[in-house]
């Protein structure tokens, strides 16, 4: 369960000033100078980025990818793009497939499977060969291809790769590399996608300053930067900024049966329609299908065959959410029905024929939920085949390095890893994994909600609230802005959605309200009752509804008036304790309730006030010191069978005798903890 700490962003003396002078509103400005700007230009270079885009031939090898593909066209020679099954990939291949048919080139596209695997495979390859293709350019991809591309030259193939990932120590051999992130590419922006890297090569080709193919290609290029979380800086912010542009009003019978088909027609498109609702449908396609099918609305010409096309994703989407539920909720049973795993460091799940498609997802929503690395598998046949996620204090690669001889193969990096692994081998890696986490991994840092400003609802109005929409296009180093609310009032709770399962609520701050949402947690079970006094992190933004533009608010935080992070620092400790690290004395002693402690807890528990989405109002009574002792003195009613969790509350259970809360296996092993100083 996490309780993040708040951090307050702090700016630098007299920025907020200078940016007054300069003609920001009271929002912009506070968050502006919370985010490093210091003055005008500063501000002027955030809000108003340039659309000038540095020259494609400044990537290393952009001249020998570029001449090799012009000789192809030149003698009609057989190309074929390899591209990837992700959004990212998809649309590479789309932009790289339009430029090349523009010029007459004779290309075709390939598109890997989940089940062939990511990127160049030999099989791949022997089979191009067989069929007469000459040329092979891949987009998203080839950068750690250094086996396949000396396979690519035994069988006559010459080889263009064009990629975004982190090279190895050895380039593969190929007639060109062009990937902004080898050690000697002197281009000046290195955060480009797969789709960006993929637009710079037709700039090249084309000979043209790449501003002037954005109304071309931008669109797709919007779609890969953000869907693959690139950082919207730089030339992506300007990338993104009109690739959206775009997209609003787009003229592709593709890209607006997509619109059509999610609700998003007529309505604004910002990065999150994209991430939430773009990105989803045609990544389906990849998951849980073919990614060819994706392509092939991406690049329809014809309005009803896209809407055909688009409905069709949309039944692989609902498709791929139903078989993601179901493979998380089992995931859940077997970790929750065997209690000893949910006390390890890193989880490791397995299930027979679970969906590879759809178990990354998987193992970000179990970190989420859990906040530890989690291992997600699929068995079949006694084979397994996995995906990991871990938190940015675990290094997941490193851990997956060190427990390599349990393991088939492996790959990745620090946050997210794929592995594949024997079925009988589980156990062995299960424990080798946690033992080294025990060894190497810092205890679980508390979770952080980064706040850009403290405001008033007063200062939340409509001419300030559309101001910070200049920050747009918001994403990864850009972020939404989070404002907090000090000292407010809950004034009002009501059901929000058709089957009532959020909530709306209304804060007050003197004679100003403002109404905000909280998803995923349904009124009765919301922890703050009207009158409560807290504080709250908000995200806002401009609504426009029959009565016309509003200010929308979203609850990314709410806890207790003049709470402090002591909960999030406590709690951290207990996770820690709780799976498996062995705690100072001094600390295990601080963590170890009085049994005073537990029957206030347990009194508590019996006026109905205990809320399992929401501990922290229970921090607040029980005192923010002692938030320690209450999760110790909470497990222990658990392990005693004195609790049990009932629609969203903690609440006793009926039982015929008294026990003995010292025999609680959570308090015993704090007390065995305490007593070995």
């Amino acid at each position: 369960m996490k309780y993040p700490a708040w951090q307050i962003k702090t700016a630098e003396a007299g920025a907020e000033e200078n940016l007054a002078s300069a003609g920001c509103g009271v929002l912009l400005r506070r968050v502006l100078a919370a985010r490093g700007c210091k003055d005008a230009a500063a501000a002027h270079q955030l809000l108003e980025p340039s659309v000038d885009l540095s020259d494609p031939f400044l990537l290393r090898d952009m001249d020998k990818a570029v001449a090799r593909i012009e000789q192809a066209i030149e003698a009609e020679e057989p190309i074929v793009i390899y591209g990837d099954y992700d959004v990212d990939g998809i649309s590479a291949t789309a932009i790289l497939y339009e430029c090349l048919s523009s010029q007459g080139a004779h290309v075709r596209c390939k598109l890997p499977t989940r089940g062939s695997g990511y990127g160049l495979t030999r099989p791949a390859l022997e089979a191009l060969a067989r069929k007469g293709f000459t040329l092979v350019i891949t987009v998203d991809n080839g950068i750690s291809a250094v086996e396949e591309a000396a396979c690519a030259k035994e069988l006559g193939l010459d080889l263009v790769i064009t990629d975004h990932h982190l090279p190895g120590e050895t380039l593969p051999d190929a007639v060109a590399v062009v990937d902004p992130k080898r050690a000697d590419d002197e281009s000046p922006f290195k955060n480009l996608c797969g789709a960006g890297v993929a637009f710079k090569l037709c700039a090249a080709l084309e000979g043209c300053d790449p501003a002037e193919l954005l109304e071309m290609y931008g669109e797709f290029v919007a779609l890969g930067t953000v869907a693959d979380v690139m950082p919207l800086v730089g030339e992506n912010r300007v990338l993104v900024r009109e690739g959206l542009a775009l997209l609003q009003d787009t003229m592709r019978p593709g890209l607006h049966a997509l619109l059509e088909s999610g609700g998003y027609a007529g309505k604004p498109v910002t990065t999150d329609t994209v991430s939430y609702g773009l990105a989803p449908r045609l990544n389906a396609a990849g998951r849980m299908d073919n990614a060819s099918v994706a392509l092939k609305l991406l690049l329809c010409g014809d309005e009803e065959q896209a809407t055909g096309i688009a409905a069709r994703l949309a039944e692989i989407n609902t498709e791929r959410q139903q078989t993601e539920q179901d493979v998380f909720a089992a995931a859940c049973r077997t970790l929750e029905t065997d209690p000893a795993r949910l006390q390890d460091r890193v989880l490791v799940v397995s299930g027979e024929d679970w969906h590879p498609g759809v178990i990354g997802i998987v193992a970000a929503r179990l970190m989420e939920r859990y906040s530890r690395p989690v291992l997600v598998i699929s068995l079949h046949e006694g084979e397994g085949r996995g995906s990991g996620r871990a938190p940015d204090a675990f290094d997941l690669h490193s851990a997956l390095a060190a427990c390599a001889g349990h393991l088939t193969r492996f790959g990745g990096h620090a946050a997210a890893a794929g592995i594949e692994i024997e079925e009988e081998k589980l156990p062995a890696f299960r424990q080798a994994i946690n033992e080294w986490a025990a060894q190497h991994a810092a205890r679980p840092a508390p979770a952080t909600l980064q706040l850009d400003a403290v405001v008033t609802l007063e200062e939340l109005d409509l001419p300030n609230v559309q101001e910070l929409t200049r920050l747009a296009p918001f994403g990864r180093e850009n972020p939404t802005p989070v404002l907090l609310v000090q000292n407010a009032v809950v004034d009002g709770v009501w059901a929000m959605g058709a089957e009532g399962r959020h909530t709306r609520v209304r804060l007050r701050q003197g004679n100003h309200t403002l109404f905000a949402s909280l998803f995923g947690i349904p009124p009765q079970q919301f922890a703050y009752p009207v009158g409560a006094a807290v504080e709250a992190a908000l995200e806002v933004s401009v609504f426009t509804g029959r009565s016309g533009p509003m200010v929308s608010a979203h609850l990314k935080g709410i806890r207790p008036a003049n709470l402090s992070n002591t909960p999030s620092e406590q709690a951290a400790w207990f996770e820690a304790f709780r799976t498996g690290a062995v705690l100072e004395p001094v600390r295990a002693e601080a963590l170890l309730p009085e049994r005073n402690d537990t029957v206030m807890l347990y009194k508590r528990i019996r006026s109905g006030q205990v809320f399992t989405s929401d501990l922290q109002p229970v921090f607040a009574a029980q005192g923010p010191e002692n938030t320690g002792k209450t999760l110790a003195s909470l497990l222990a009613l658990q392990e005693l069978g004195l609790i049990e969790e009932q629609n969203g509350r903690w609440l006793p259970v009926p039982v015929s005798q008294k026990q003995d809360l010292a025999s609680a296996p959570v308090l015993k092993k704090l007390a065995q903890q305490a007593a070995q100083g």
